[in-house]
């Protein structure tokens, strides 16, 4: 009988243990509820984002102080890059292009040269193939 009129130790921390979180959640609950919090919680995100940015810039300002490439510089080369490969890639079309020519008029007998439009001939040459093929268009 002794037992009922005086909990454990171990109950009683239970229950206080109980008591303390049900308090904890409604008040938790109470706050969260509040339009506060959500103004709160959006300028908290806006903080986070502006300082990761200021983070991001800094580490690249340290990186381009130190002669070391950053991201920004190796998107700026990607660019260059392509843009040289495409130019490449158009001259080399051109000189194909001569040399086919250049191939036809050795070929042709003397007498017997016509212009390129009334030979027939196909603008697309192999170069101009082989770009097709590479890119997959026809």
């Amino acid at each position: 009988m002794a037992d009922e009129r005086h909990p454990s130790p171990a109950d009683e921390t239970r229950r206080l243990y109980e008591e303390a979180e049900s308090r904890t959640a409604r008040a938790f609950e109470t706050l969260v509820s509040r339009d506060s919090f959500g103004e709160l919680l959006a300028m908290v995100t806006e903080n986070v984002v502006a300082l990761t940015k200021l983070s991001t810039d800094a580490l690249d300002l340290v990186l381009r102080n130190m002669r070391l490439a950053g991201r920004q510089d190796i998107v700026k080369l990607a660019r260059q890059l392509g843009r040289t490969e495409d130019k490449i890639e158009l001259l080399l079309q051109e000189i194909e292009q001569l040399r086919d020519e250049q191939r036809e008029r050795a070929s042709a007998p003397r007498g017997s040269r016509r212009s390129d439009s009334a030979n027939g001939r196909d603008e697309t040459g192999p170069s101009r193939q082989r770009a097709r093929r590479r890119t997959g268009s026809s």
